[in-house]
């Protein structure tokens, strides 16, 4: 079976027991399959299936509990081998242009993180290099990457040329997300929610790629507003990102440029916060959302159009998560 025209959905599986899934959506939506990579390969894909990336053909899957790099076709999904001794990998970030492939590691539940550099004509580590705790969102952009450290105020910003950390930047609490924006990028925090403490509001942040100075930091009015899932919109003059809080979640529009200012989201454009969301950047560029319910049953995803009305719905495995596409 060939697989194009369409996308990927990472399932994550129940955290702890049985396994992560890959559901395939034609972009047509004549054609559904769930946990390809196990059907295929005859074995599960392991726990906890956590992000998809690829260039070519060659398809990355970082497998967080499982402590792997799973090496894939994107065509037919036939196994191309296994990188193991990963340490609670999450993110992979592919340079092209440099033939590298960037991993973002947690490495333990109370601790720095790394990002782990891997040549990938020889598919082997080349490098480690150390980060904040829980380095989740990755962004490339130039001869940097950009690395979002969950659980602190900082994103780390990495040569990719060297492959050495040049600069951590202060932002607001729990950075989870980033997009690049001409010579700049946009770094978005969540806040901290209630239950680890100290409420605090999210907050965006942007910064010079050249400089890597500050040109603008905005805080969210409230304390419970906590975004999450930075978006670039496909005409590039504005973000899309989702609002968890007691007032306007949902999804949520903010055209730029920033200024320094404070947030007050309005009447969200879709008043339901998902699991995640992504832009498919081929055909119509519509947006897709997964529903991840309660991580015991099938999820589903969900496609919506720039009316922000739903077209379609699709059933996935369990945890739908990450969303990878193909032309």
């Amino acid at each position: 079976m060939n697989y194009t025209h369409g996308f990927w959905v990472v399932n994550e599986g129940p955290f702890g027991a049985g396994t992560g899934t890959l559901t395939w959506i034609a972009r047509d939506g004549s054609r559904v399959e769930q946990d390809v990579f196990g059907r295929v390969n005859q074995r599960p894909l392991g726990n906890i299936a956590q992000s998809m990336q690829g260039l070519g053909n060659l398809g990355l899957i970082a497998v967080n509990n499982a402590g792997k790099l799973e090496w894939v076709n994107l065509q037919t999904m036939v196994s191309e081998g296994t990188l193991q001794g990963l340490a609670l990998p999450s993110a992979v970030a592919v340079d092209a242009v440099r033939g590298k492939a960037y991993v973002s590691e947690w490495v333990s539940f109370a601790g720095n993180g790394r990002i782990t550099v891997i040549d990938l004509l020889t598919r082997l580590k080349v490098k480690e290099i150390p980060v904040g705790p829980f380095p989740d969102a990755l962004l490339l952009t130039g001869s940097q990457l950009w690395v979002a450290n969950g659980d602190t105020n900082f994103v780390s910003v990495v040569d990719t040329q060297a492959d050495t950390l040049i600069a951590n930047l202060v932002v607001g609490d729990r950075p989870n997300s980033l997009v690049a924006w001409q010579s700049n990028v946009a770094v978005l925090c969540g806040g901290r929610p209630g239950w680890a403490g100290i409420e605090t509001a999210g907050s965006l942040h942007l910064f010079s790629t050249n400089s890597l100075q500050g040109l603008a930091s905005n805080s969210f009015a409230l304390p419970d507003q906590h975004p999450k899932d930075m978006e670039m919109m496909p005409s590039g003059n504005a973000i899309l990102y989702q609002l968890e809080s007691n007032q306007n979640a949902g999804l949520h529009r903010l055209d730029l440029p920033w200024t320094n200012a404070t947030v007050n989201p309005g009447t969200p454009l879709v008043p339901r916060v998902f699991y995640h969301i992504a832009w498919d950047p081929y055909g119509e560029r519509s947006l897709v959302a997964t529903d991840a319910g309660n991580f015991a049953e099938a999820g589903k995803a969900y496609r919506f159009n720039n009316q922000w009305a739903i077209v379609d719905s699709f059933v996935t495995g369990i945890g739908p998560g990450h969303v990878f596409f193909l032309p």
